[in-house]
């Protein structure tokens, strides 16, 4: 009889532990080779870094720009980006430009808020030395709150470390 008893309950278990959750559904994260959020912001920011500036004011769509560990220096292959925001901001005076510094898990919330901030500044600077003006930027610092994929490997953390670029023509006292 009790041999009987703990079938039934294994099999109860079993079965119910079957029902918890859809065939195919998997909740784990996935590495960032194959996170389909990170293949799609590839491609992506592999089309839009090669946008000239009047495709990037028709679009009004920017690349973000990933970092190094730990760094605010913005790297090589960002000075054409940035210098094509430049030719656009100079041209498009009711264009302005709203920069959203991002870090990746590692460090505390504090430092990643600052480090987020930073690499937002950095490229504010740069914008400003090439003479566009000071007011027509905003920059966000985010943190690590806002992770494109969850994979905490390499790969997965530089993904997470960048600073996305958007276009605006709103008045910065409407909205922001």
């Amino acid at each position: 009889m009790n041999l009987r008893k703990i079938f039934l309950v294994a099999t109860v278990f079993a079965l119910g532990s079957c029902a918890t959750q859809p065939q195919g559904v998997d909740d784990r994260p996935r590495k960032a080779a194959e996170d389909p959020n990170v293949i799609a912001m590839q491609e992506v920011n592999y089309k839009l870094a090669k946008q000239t500036p009047t495709q990037m004011y028709r679009s009004m769509k920017l690349p973000s720009i990933n970092y190094d560990f730990d760094s605010i220096r913005p790297p090589e292959y960002a000075y054409p980006i940035l210098d094509n925001v430049v030719t656009v901001m100079k041209e498009k005076g009711n264009v302005h430009l709203i920069l959203e510094g991002h870090s990746d898990i590692l460090g505390s919330d504090e430092y990643n808020y600052w480090l987020s901030g930073a690499r937002a500044s950095a490229l504010k600077s740069y914008l400003v030395s090439r003479g566009i003006e000071a007011d027509r930027i905003r920059i966000h610092a985010y943190g690590n709150t806002r992770p494109i994929t969850l994979d905490n490997s390499s790969e997965g953390r530089l993904v997470n470390r960048r600073v996305d670029m958007k276009f605006t023509k709103r008045l910065w006292k409407s909205v922001y």
